[in-house]
């Protein structure tokens, strides 16, 4: 199932994801005894993680949640390119959020490696399914690092963590989960936010065929929910 939810504000759809992943991951957690929750990078999921952080520390045991993330460009973790290292810092802000479970990419190795390593570390954790997934959009419609045209999104590549050359957008070199990795979410979260993005999310919703359009229908096929979070600049219809 698909819904969309708008907001006024890009603040109120951060508030509103961090409440949502709060929920999210303490189901999953009574019903399994822990969570998984893939990250993503971006400013929008940057300031609902700021909020998780600040409001819901003491919501849940953070040390039963396992946190993957979702691409990551092949630089140092203190590079300002680094998804995973800008995260890692915001969690490290509270030692309870801290606490979290971490799947870490390798980012010192080639890229092919990278990928391959990330996803049998994946693997080991032995989850059938991801629990939350947060996603970003490109005013190009890409999302993770699957980009339109390129062949990481084209070709449809079988793995779960497979390996990115020639990003169209910098850093060139990068891992992502796959489309076929998305056939494994039980709850997909699309930050859909800020007055760039408008064209862009109309397309992807009256006529798909963008990334991020095809990495919601690949999760409702599979039986995941899918949750546009617009703001009202997104949104653009008001």
């Amino acid at each position: 199932m698909s819904e969309i939810r708008t907001y006024e504000t890009a603040e109120a759809v951060a508030k509103a994801a961090a409440e949502n992943a709060v929920e999210i991951l303490k189901l999953a957690i009574e019903t399994h005894g822990r969570a998984s929750w893939v990250l993503a990078g971006g400013s929008s999921p940057m300031a609902a993680y700021r909020e998780v952080v600040a409001n819901y520390s003491d919501a849940l045991d953070w040390s039963l949640v396992t946190v993957i993330m979702g691409d990551e460009r092949m630089v140092p973790f203190d590079h300002k390119d680094s998804n995973w290292g800008s995260i890692m810092r915001i969690f490290d802000k509270n030692e309870l959020t801290a606490a979290v479970q971490r799947l870490v990419p390798d980012t010192t190795i080639s890229t092919d490696l990278a990928a391959q390593h990330y996803e049998t570390a994946i693997s080991a954790t032995q989850f059938d399914r991801f629990d939350l997934v947060w996603l970003g959009v490109g005013e190009d419609g890409h999302t993770l690092s699957l980009f339109p045209g390129h062949p990481g999104f084209v070709d449809s590549p079988s793995g779960w963590v497979i390996p990115i050359y020639d990003s169209p957008k910098p850093p060139s070199e990068r891992i992502t989960l796959s489309l076929r990795a998305l056939e494994h979410v039980q709850e997909l979260v699309i930050f859909a936010v800020g007055a760039s993005k408008m064209p862009i999310l109309k397309h992807a919703r009256l006529k798909g065929g963008l990334p991020i359009a095809v990495a919601a229908e690949v999760t409702e096929t599979f039986g995941g929910e899918v949750r546009w979070l617009y703001d009202d600049a997104a949104w653009g219809e008001k």
